[in-house]
């Protein structure tokens, strides 16, 4: 029996060469997550696939369904990034949400919001005065997928709201000690002080409040410091190990 054609959308997050005109690929996909296909002949110059596998490429395909490599038939280019892929800054940031988005996202699992979201932050880096904060907030919105969403209002030992003044972090529960049961208590996994400017910064995000976030003097600095406590909850609560880019090289 012959087998149908079916269709899917996403981005292409990694392709690998195979034999002398195939390429190997993994899209993040709106309906089924992560699927893995196999391009024939499109390493070929003449190929009608060509220039359109490559990674950080958003994509129609269609495909013969398979229970290993999904064979791909026909794809029709949405976005390229060229914007991106033209700036090497750029390139090894989206290499790193790519690969963040990859980790969160499971085969036959619908992946549409993370789809959405990623599309949605590279479809403006380019364009960002502090892509940093926008990475901020994909990592913030991407580990909430996972159910695991950081306490930022009161403390995660006696439930007390936190007052205004630096406390530290517990990557490993996702929240912030109190003075008292910081001082009193033993505490699970590697602690971080966090300043008050990065804990405001961070529950604007988390109240969707963003066109306030234009009214903060922010900086690179505490941007970056205030995803590193992100970065490091994904890794500790939820075990995510990247591999191709260091937390302290973003």
């Amino acid at each position: 029996m012959k087998i149908a054609n079916k269709y899917s959308k996403g981005l292409i997050t990694r392709c690998t060469n195979y034999k002398e005109a195939d390429r190997i690929f993994t899209l993040i996909s709106e309906e089924e997550g992560l699927m893995k296909f196999i391009a024939r002949g499109a390493k070929k110059p003449s190929s009608k696939l060509s220039g359109h596998i490559e990674p950080l490429n958003y994509v129609n395909i269609f495909y013969k369904p398979s229970k290993s490599l999904n064979s791909v038939s026909q794809v029709q280019s949405i976005d390229s990034f060229l914007e991106i892929k033209n700036n090497y800054n750029l390139i090894i940031k989206a290499q790193y949400l790519m690969e963040l988005a990859e980790a969160m996202s499971s085969e036959k699992e619908e992946s549409s919001f993370i789809l959405k979201l990623l599309i949605g932050i590279l479809s403006g880096i380019h364009k960002s005065n502090l892509p940093d904060l926008d990475i901020l907030i994909f990592e913030f919105e991407i580990l909430k997928t996972q159910g695991f969403g950081i306490r930022l209002f009161e403390c995660v030992n006696c439930d007390q709201k936190l007052i205004k003044a630096e406390h530290y972090f517990s990557t490993n529960i996702g929240g912030f000690y109190c003075q008292k049961c910081f001082v009193t208590n033993h505490h699970q996994g590697e602690m971080i002080r966090a300043s008050i400017e990065q804990q405001s910064l961070l529950r604007t995000i988390s109240r969707k409040n963003y066109k306030d976030l234009i009214n903060y003097n922010l900086n690179t600095k505490q941007i970056v410091a205030s995803r590193k406590l992100i970065q490091k909850s994904i890794r500790d609560i939820i075990g995510v190990q990247l591999k191709t880019i260091q937390f302290d090289d973003i």
